[in-house]
């Protein structure tokens, strides 16, 4: 976002991650994969009413082939990927000025993988930010398959807060 945006902090969960989204893909659009951000789509982010430095989003993706193992399942480096982004994603529901509004990199990504996502099939991914701190947060990701609910994947997500330019402005 540029400073010709409108003020950031009347933007709702669900638009600061749009606008996120937006500002990254302009500004970086060579480092994520088309095959995924081209499935991604938001549907659902907020505060938990309770504490303002935990937020969630939702998103939704039919699995592609282009993403299926040999088995015609979610492969599992789509899976890593994907949480990457959705958890990613979710940070700028919390942030705010001087807080995690600049760039942020992950520290580790554990993913567990509990059965599979046929290509086809409509998954949610669930993601939650547990804490930020000064400097270090935890994220929490869930996919599940949106017919039944069954879940696919999860993972813990730590990332480290970074100062670059350019910053993105909320």
């Amino acid at each position: 976002m540029s400073s010709d945006d409108s003020d950031a902090s009347t933007l709702t969960p669900f638009e600061r991650i749009k606008a996120f989204w937006e500002f990254v893909h302009k500004e970086r659009s060579e480092f994520f994969d088309a095959a995924v951000k081209d499935h991604l789509q938001l549907v659902s982010a907020h505060l938990d009413p309770n504490d303002r430095n935990i937020g969630y989003s939702t998103f939704e993706f039919v699995v592609p082939r282009s993403l299926c193992n040999q088995g015609g399942n979610l492969h599992g480096g789509a899976v890593a990927l994907i949480f990457d982004l959705c958890t990613s994603m979710t940070v700028p529901v919390v942030a705010r000025e001087g807080y995690w509004d600049t760039g942020h990199v992950s520290r580790t990504l554990n993913c567990s993988y509990m059965r599979p996502a046929p290509e086809g099939t409509t998954v949610v991914v669930e993601s939650e930010v547990v804490h930020l701190g000064k400097s270090l947060g935890m994220l929490r990701g869930v996919m599940r398959r949106k017919d039944d609910g069954a879940v696919c994947y999860s993972c813990e997500h730590h990332k480290a807060k970074v100062e670059w330019r350019p910053r993105f402005k909320l």
